[in-house]
């Protein structure tokens, strides 16, 4: 009975120590689980955290050229309102002359004068609509690019400047059909256009815009050296220009 009650006594005592090893192996096994899970995490984190950096820069560098258009854009409403005022100042000057060489016919007539124009009265009206007509056809043109249609607006510059090849809107003209082919990817054909403005109007205000538009055509080609070399000439020539704040912000984005 003494041998009986003490085997008995000793199977919980084996059934505990048993347990208690099984216990411990399950906790190792475990630990080493969430210790390679532990990795895993850290894998993913790195991952996500590179790729939100990587994201940034891009959404940080998709502003930055937004920022640099708008400032072009507002540059180019400056230019328009500058053009829109020489227009309304003109169309002032020819409706006073107009005005005057009404009233002096009036005049002659109700003295029962002849009616010959004075030899200090440029010859009258006719030789004025040329010019009218010069305006409206650039007018029409520029209608048409700030609708988008950029065909058609390349189309009407190119009539405007085989109209009016010496107009004081020719320098104009080239540079927004150049604008025209850069809106629509065809970057080598702006290039040429800019370099139009460039080359055959070298004191013209336009020079700083299609300098700086010829670096961005040279940049969406792919062709950084270039684009550098023109960012560098528009702060080298224009240094407080609009145009030259925008070459320098994008100068320290190629570096």
């Amino acid at each position: 009975m003494k041998l009986r009650t003490g085997a008995l006594l000793l199977i919980p005592v084996t059934f505990f120590l048993v347990m208690g090893c099984a216990t411990t192996k399950d906790v190792a096994s475990l630990q080493g689980q969430i210790g390679d899970l532990q990795q895993k995490v850290d894998i993913l984190r790195g991952r996500v955290t590179t790729e939100m950096q990587q994201n940034w820069v891009n959404f940080e560098t998709s502003l930055e050229e937004l920022r640099q258009e708008i400032k072009i854009l507002r540059a180019n409403i400056e230019e328009d309102r500058e053009l829109l005022n020489k227009i309304a100042n003109e169309l002032d000057v020819l409706k006073k002359d107009y005005d005057a060489k009404t009233s002096a016919l009036t005049k002659e007539k109700r003295e029962g004068t002849a009616v010959v124009s004075a030899p200090s009265i440029p010859t009258p009206l006719p030789k004025e609509e040329p010019k009218e007509d010069m305006e409206g056809a650039y007018q029409k043109a520029y209608s048409t690019l700030k609708n988008g249609d950029y065909p058609a607006a390349v189309k009407q510059f190119k009539a405007f400047l085989s109209a009016y090849p010496k107009s004081e809107y020719a320098d104009n003209a080239y540079y927004w059909i150049g604008e025209c082919y850069q809106q629509q990817g065809d970057y080598e054909r702006a290039i040429l256009e800019y370099e139009q403005v460039v080359k055959q109007y070298p004191k013209g205000d336009k020079i700083p815009s299609a300098l700086l538009k010829q670096g961005f055509a040279f940049l969406n080609l792919g062709d950084r050296v270039n684009a550098k070399l023109l960012f560098n000439k528009v702060i080298k020539e224009y240094p407080h220009s609009p145009q030259a704040e925008i070459a320098a912000k994008k100068l320290k984005t190629l570096d």
